[in-house]
């Protein structure tokens, strides 16, 4: 399971870099909450404070998500709207994650 492993250098230097330094508690306001990579797979900021290195396609990222609700789920959908928007072309997965999100897809898991 990703949420067991240790948290990789890359990891914390993505966080820390989207968090402006900051060293203390995470405030999620207007950080990013995904740090695409290659291959598909992204690096997911869990409100646990943990880095998630899921692939995005992935059902562990989708039953994330689906447990997100409110304000943080709209910044989710535009975040990933904008990923899909990016690297669609490269990534099918961002474009397949958004269109499940702006179906309804995530609120029907969730109920």
């Amino acid at each position: 399971m990703a949420g067991a492993k240790k948290e990789s250098k890359t990891a914390r230097a993505s966080v820390r870099a989207g968090a402006g330094g900051a060293g203390g508690g995470r405030v999620f306001g207007d950080m990013k909450r995904f740090t695409p990579l290659g291959g598909g797979f992204c690096y997911f900021a869990n409100s646990d404070g943990k880095n998630l290195h899921l692939k995005v396609d992935s059902e562990e990222l989708f039953g994330i998500l689906s447990a997100i609700e409110g304000a943080d789920r709209a910044k989710i959908n535009t975040e990933v709207t904008e990923l899909a928007a990016k690297f669609g072309a490269k990534v099918p997965a961002w474009k397949a994650l958004s269109e499940k999100l702006t179906s309804g897809e995530l609120a029907e898991a969730a109920a």
